[in-house]
């Protein structure tokens, strides 16, 4: 007599576990749970066989400035016949330094919306503005060195995309103390290795790297960007203008192209299969939010609103704004908008002038008040057009974030 074991299926749609024998399943675990995907692992974390790619970006706590209210207490003074003289004093307790105990992770805020002053309209670009750019090509993983750039010595990763689309930016796991501009640009190849001019490129500002490697990683815009066509293998290049930058590299497991290296500033060029550099690059969606209507004028501007209060909008500027005018971080106190007081950094997209990923951070206002814009009732800033003379090419964002202590 033989002992009959049923034969059992895992349902995405319960938790159980039964007992018995598991059929499986052909196309594995992701078919029973639609979310196991690498866009919802935390970068380089493999979960039952699935590799991350999602980076969570995080801004660090301020510390917290406690000062206590002065006291005035009464001294008593008793003199030798017993009489009593009362004396004010004033005790001033010594301010304390609270340490941050948290850090504060960056969200969508729940409304962006851009006005146009002449005349008067608002146009909510909500959706765009917490859009994901799209990700067609990416290596962010097992990074276990670093490659140098420098002046002469070039880097460059070879990627073959997927789709069709345009490249409008790349994110890259950089990092190094006194470099100067860093250039990322896109380039043909010949025989997988880079050949021509560049077909689009980008700048991010070196001084803003960490010495040492930490885990981040840089977006960078690569303003209007260039068609790319499927099956076709293009090439990354980086170089700095001045110090040493350090591009972080892994074992061989991209099978779509590999690490180049050039020690002529680009004259040539050298393949090694046996290394990667990692990056991500991004399409079509990432060009999506106009920061100011076009034309401009003083008095428009862009709306970022939440129902709680923030401390700071972080945005990816993928094309910057080209002209002579000037943008104002506003908040409104119930009765009028009034500036921001910014960080020590101030603005630091420069009006939206700078292209890459920025955070403006501001001190949070006391008389912050909740008003309505496009009926929506909410904690709202203001990146509003104060002064105005002319704007050749209108600033556009890819994506916008905000992020409370």
């Amino acid at each position: 007599m033989g002992l009959l074991i049923p034969i059992r299926s895992l349902s995405p749609d319960s938790s159980n576990y039964p007992a018995g024998i598991h059929k499986g399943h052909p196309a594995g675990l992701p078919a029973i749970d639609p979310d196991l995907l690498p866009d919802n692992i935390k970068w380089n974390t493999t979960i039952f066989g699935v590799l991350g790619s999602m980076v969570i970006w995080q801004a660090q706590a301020k510390p917290l400035l406690s000062i206590p209210i002065p006291i005035i207490q009464s001294s008593i003074i008793v003199t030798a016949s017993e009489a009593k003289t009362a004396s004010p004093g004033l005790v001033c307790p010594v301010p304390v330094i609270v340490p941050a105990t948290a850090l504060a992770t960056v969200s969508d805020p729940e409304r962006t919306v851009l006005h146009d002053d002449a005349p008067p309209t608002d146009t909510e670009v909500t959706t765009e503005a917490n859009s994901d750019p799209v990700i067609d090509q990416s290596w962010l993983q097992n990074d276990d060195n670093q490659e140098a750039v420098t002046t002469t010595t070039w880097k460059a990763m070879t990627f073959t995309p997927a789709t069709n689309h345009t490249i409008r930016g790349v994110r890259l796991a950089l990092y190094g103390s006194s470099v100067g501009s860093i250039t990322v640009s896109i380039r043909a190849t010949s025989g997988g290795l880079p050949t021509g001019g560049d077909l689009c490129s980008g700048p991010l500002d070196g001084s803003q790297l960490n010495g040492t490697f930490d885990g981040k990683v840089y977006d960078i815009s690569l303003g209007v960007g260039t068609a790319l066509t499927a099956g076709t293998v293009y090439a990354i290049v980086v170089r700095t203008g001045s110090g040493t930058l350090n591009w972080r590299s892994s074992a061989a497991g991209y099978d779509r192209g590999n690490k180049c290296s050039s020690t002529n500033s680009g004259g040539s060029w050298t393949t090694d299969a046996t290394r990667e550099l990692l990056f991500q690059e991004f399409g079509d969606n990432s060009l999506d939010v106009p920061a100011t209507p076009s034309p401009t004028a003083v008095g428009d501007g862009l709306y970022i609103g939440n129902s709680t209060p923030f401390d700071y909008v972080d945005v990816w500027v993928n094309q910057a704004g080209v002209g002579t005018y000037t943008i104002t971080w506003k908040y409104y106190n119930g009765v009028s908008w009034l500036p921001l007081t910014l960080s020590s950094d101030g603005d630091r997209s420069n009006s939206w002038k700078r292209p890459g990923r920025h955070t403006v951070f501001f001190n949070r206002p006391v008389d912050w008040a909740i008003t309505s814009i496009l009926t929506y009732a909410l904690y709202w800033v203001k990146a509003e057009v104060t002064a105005y003379t002319s704007q050749a090419t209108q600033p556009i964002l890819g994506r916008v974030w905000i992020g409370a202590y």
